[in-house]
C-alpha cells in the first residue's frame, strides 16, 4: 500500500489552510534536512507562484528568543578546565581533561534542557549511603540526570577510593555550574541548553513575530521544547504536526507511542484520522 509521506501531506493542508501568502509563517523543524522536501511538495501544490513560508529549527528559533549567543565548543571546554581546576585543585592537562569536559559540558546541557532545580541536584554528600538515600523527592529528570553522573555505583558495592572521589567531584559540582553559567552570562554567551533555558525563563510573548508557527515532525520533547510549545499555542498562533505511525500510537506498550499520545493529547494535531505516513 502507498501512503502519502508525511511531509507532502503537512505542505498541503498547510496550503489550504492558509493560502498563496505566507510571508507570514514560521515552518519548526527539528533540524534543516526536512525544509528541502517540504519547500517542494508546497511548490507542487500550485501552478501559481507562491511566497514561501522561513523555515527555522528549533535551535534558531531558541535563538531569535535569547539575547545570548553560543561559545565556541572549544572556547567552552577551556572556559570549564580553568573553573574545574579552580575548585578540585586538580592538575591534570587540558589535553587529558577535554574529552571529560565535553562530557560534563553535555550533561550540564541535558540539566538545562530539562530545567532541572540545581539546588536540589546538587546536594553535598557525605557519604556513599547519601547517593542511594537522599533522591526520593528529585523528579524523574532529575533522576536521569544524576543517573548519567553516577554510572556504576550501586547499593550493592562497598565504598571504595573512586566512589570518594566521585563524592568530593559532587560537592564542587553545583559551585562549578553556577560559575560557569555566571562567567558566560556576563560576557553575553551561553551553551545551547542554557540559550535554551535562558530563552524559556525570559520569554516574552511580543517575540512571537509571525502570525502562524507550524510545528512539523517532532518526537520525544525536552522539557525546554514543551515550555516553548505551550508558549506559542497560548499565543493562538500554532499548529502542530506529528510524525507517527499508528503501530507505535495505538500500541499502549510501546514507549515511543507513549510520547506520540502525550503529544497529541496536549497540543493537538492538525492531521488527526489522516492515515499512517511514510518519514518523507
Amino acid at each position: 500500500m502507498n501512503h502519502t509521506p508525511f511531509l507532502k501531506a503537512v505542505a498541503e493542508d498547510i496550503y489550504h489552510r492558509i493560502g498563496h501568502d505566507m510571508s507570514r509563517t514560521a515552518v519548526i523543524f527539528p533540524g534543516k534536512r526536512a525544509g528541502l522536501f517540504f519547500n517542494q511538495y508546497l511548490a507542487d501544490c500550485t501552478e501559481k507562484p507562491l511566497w514561501a513560508p522561513t523555515y527555522i529549527t528549533i535551535s534558531e528559533l531558541f535563538g531569535k528568543l535569547s539575547a545570548l549567543q553560543i561559545e565556541a565548543p572549544i572556547r567552552q571546554v577551556c572556559r570549564l578546565y580553568n573553573i574545574f581546576k579552580k575548585h578540585t585543585l586538580r592538575h591534570e592537562s587540558l589535553d587529558d581533561f577535554y574529552y571529560w569536559g565535553e562530557l560534563l559540558l553535555s550533561d550540564f546541557d541535558d540539566i538545562d534542557k530539562n530545567m532541572v532545580d540545581t539546588d536540589n541536584l546538587f546536594v553535598n554528600l557525605s557519604d556513599i549511603k547519601s547517593i542511594n538515600s537522599r533522591f526520593d523527592y528529585l523528579t524523574e529528570e532529575q533522576k536521569e540526570v544524576l543517573k548519567r553522573f553516577f554510572g556504576a555505583f550501586s547499593t550493592g558495592i562497598e565504598q571504595t577510593e573512586l566512589k570518594e572521589q566521585f563524592i568530593e567531584l559532587w560537592q564542587v559540582m553545583g559551585i562549578i555550574y553556577h560559575e560557569l553559567r555566571t562567567q558566560l552570562q556576563a560576557e553575553g554567551l551561553a551553551y545551547e541548553g542554557m540559550m535554551y533555558r535562558d530563552a524559556i525563563e525570559n520569554f516574552c510573548s511580543s517575540s512571537l513575530t509571525y502570525d502562524h508557527y507550524i510545528v512539523v515532525g517532532f518526537n520525544v520533547l525536552n522539557r525546554v521544547e514543551k515550555s516553548l510549545f505551550h508558549h506559542l499555542q497560548e499565543s493562538g498562533k500554532a499548529i502542530f504536526y506529528w510524525d507517527y505511525d499508528h503501530y507505535y500510537l495505538d500500541n499502549p506498550r510501546h514507549e515511543a507511542g507513549t510520547f506520540l499520545r502525550e503529544n497529541i493529547a496536549t497540543f493537538g494535531n492538525a492531521l488527526k484520522g489522516v492515515p499512517i505516513y511514510d518519514n518523507l
